[in-house]
């Protein structure tokens, strides 16, 4: 279903674009009720649509999603949101009343950007700039926009839009637009409803965690579509992975897996390969050790992708490309296992209870079980610090950062033109700013933090780069009904006998190997892999610097870069670490530099 799909009314206008072919794991369309002059715009996937039929008295399998939203509006308005098991974008306008009201999921699945335009009404996409071209402005990247994702701070597009009078609606929102103007507000947060457990029942909450996460992944598996599994060997990847293989999708589930064969006793390929055969599910590796015709597929498919920083995991593009030319519909991942399960201040609290010792104790083991050590060291920073008044810890955690930006921005190559003609320094700091936390407990529940901008950016970038190759991401980890009882777990819980993640690797220790539940050296080979597939853009990189320039000169420190490209080329794999973003730029630039705005 490529192109656009538009409609406008004689009081405004709407449209819903989309960059790429759609899944059959989705559902995109309208449905009008002219009697009631309503129209129902929807992006989503219902997880649970025959129970939303039991409520609305429909027989099972009645009425597409389009009908089920609308009806469901019509009989219980902005309450259909309590009642929706699901991932979506939802726009439903009153053509007598002359209002919209914009509605997303939870966690923000899918992406829903908006333009008020007095003029021309209330117009939305499901991408800015499918949104900017159909409302008459550039869709283009603005430069000044351009190089933020080599500092890390590509999270400001969730609060400042690229593209003037574009916004994105945040995770949870409803936004009203009507003749009064805009306005929002937040519908939902996680952990509203306590189950009501004892903090010391933990064969309640073991089990608790076991059930949701079941659930969440059966959920997402019911509907009999093609499912592919992209799962490293660690915990939370490897737990959906062998979950979705337990509810009877043997004969439509795929693995997809990054693996080094040529590294004696790896760990990574070890988890994998023993979960593998634990489960016997099908998969597609990529062996580092030998992977030129997958570089040259995955540097293809990163070409065409609509922003560069979508390839920050080059081997993810790649699987949903071949996830995609095998015929999957739906791909799942262990997003994001890691805030959902985060002991949060359980060490500061141990500290400031005088158990420091016992903290100590906590922290040395879980560093025995990792491959590098940082729990003791971060420890005994809490030591001093948790001593501090608020106000003083927030102020040196300032001066920290501020006397940070010049060199991060040293560290990204950027070049002191650039960073004077961009205002990069202000965008550092806004980035800083944009991370500061509340004081505890105003921060509330642990999982409040997954409406950060980190994730919310990570959930977003996620959606759109699946959607571009015509699959369909799911995540159990961030289901409604798993977020929602995963903040109450207590966080002794969470950190406990020095592993991370404690509770959950105790919940799915019966599906997997002992070796992969408990497993505490974990070292992802993305950073191999992207040597392996950047490695001829580095080339011509180096190359270029010395004939007419790059697409990246204007931008770099040209002496550091190539500084570092010759520790990459010794075989330093920090240096691959730091020169990662930009190559993916430069890379990304030699094909789509029509994209981007120059001097804007």
């Amino acid at each position: 279903m490529p192109g656009r799909l538009g409609w406008r009314a004689p009081d405004g206008a709407a449209a819903i674009v989309l960059s790429g072919p759609v899944s059959s794991g989705v559902w995109i369309g309208w449905h009008l009720d002219e009697d009631a002059g309503l129209l129902l715009a929807a992006d989503v996937t219902l997880y649970a649509p025959d129970r939303l039929r039991a409520a609305l008295g429909l027989a099972v399998g009645e009425g597409d999603p389009g009908t089920l939203l609308l009806r469901a509006w019509q009989r219980w308005g902005e309450g259909l949101l309590d009642r929706l098991d699901g991932d979506f974008a939802l726009v439903v306008f009153d053509l007598r009343q002359r209002r919209a009201v914009a509605m997303t999921d939870p966690m923000g699945m899918r992406p829903l950007y908006y333009r008020a335009d007095p003029s021309r009404g209330f117009a939305f996409a499901s991408s800015p700039e499918a949104l900017a071209a159909w409302s008459g402005q550039d869709p283009r990247i603005p430069e000044s926009r351009l190089l933020e994702p080599l500092f890390d701070a590509e999270q400001l597009a969730c609060f400042e839009p690229e593209m003037g009078g574009v916004a994105r609606l945040a995770a949870a929102q409803v936004c009203m637009v009507d003749v009064q103007g805009v306005r929002h507000r937040r519908w939902w947060r996680p952990g509203q409803h306590d189950p009501g457990l004892r903090a010391d029942d933990m064969a309640g909450w073991v089990e608790g965690v076991r059930w949701h996460l079941q659930e969440a992944v059966r959920k997402r598996v019911a509907d009999g579509l093609r499912v592919g599994v992209q799962f490293s060997g660690g915990l939370d990847s490897s737990a959906v992975l062998a979950l979705a293989h337990g509810v009877g999708t043997a004969d439509r589930l795929q693995a997809f897996s990054v693996l080094d064969r040529g590294t004696p006793d790896c760990p990574e390929t070890r988890a994998i390969e023993a979960l593998l055969a634990k489960t016997g599910v099908p998969a597609v590796t990529v062996d580092v050790a030998d992977m030129r015709a997958q570089a040259a597929q995955a540097l293809q498919a990163l070409a065409g992708l609509p922003r560069f920083v979508l390839g920050r995991s080059g081997f993810l593009a790649l699987f949903e490309r071949m996830a995609a030319d095998a015929g999957v519909d739906v791909v799942m991942n262990g997003i994001d296992g890691d805030l959902l399960f985060f002991y949060e201040d359980l060490l500061e609290r141990r500290v400031r209870a005088g158990d420091f010792p016992g903290a100590l104790a906590q922290a040395r083991r879980q560093d025995a079980l990792g491959v590098m050590p940082w729990m003791e060291a971060e420890l005994r920073r809490l030591r001093v610090s948790s001593r501090l008044p608020w106000r003083v810890r927030e102020a040196v955690r300032d001066v920290r950062g501020w006397a940070a930006v010049a060199p991060r921005l040293r560290n990204a190559y950027l070049s002191k033109t650039a960073v004077a003609r961009f205002g990069l320094q202000a965008r550092m700091r806004a980035y800083l700013a944009s991370l500061r936390k509340p004081r505890p407990p105003a921060a509330g529940l642990p999982t409040e933090s997954l409406h950060g901008p980190i994730t919310q950016d990570a959930i977003g970038r996620f959606e759109l780069r699946a959607r571009h190759f015509g699959v369909v991401m799911r995540c159990p980890f961030l289901d409604r009904a798993l977020v929602e009882f995963a903040a109450w777990i207590p966080l002794e819980l969470r950190l406990r006998d020095g592993h991370l993640k404690w509770i959950l690797r105790k919940a799915v220790e019966d599906v997997m190997p002992a070796a992969v539940a408990w497993r505490g050296d974990k070292v992802h080979l993305g950073s191999h892999f992207d040597r392996v597939m950047l490695q001829p853009v580095l080339e011509r990189l180096i190359r270029d610097f010395h004939g007419s320039g790059p697409a990246v000169a204007s931008y770099v420190d040209r002496e550091a870069v190539l500084r570092d490209a010759r520790r990459w080329q010794a075989g330093e794999l920090a240096a691959v670490w730091r020169l990662k973003m930009l190559l993916l730029l430069e890379h990304w630039l030699q094909h789509n530099a029509d994209k981007v705005a120059f001097g804007r």
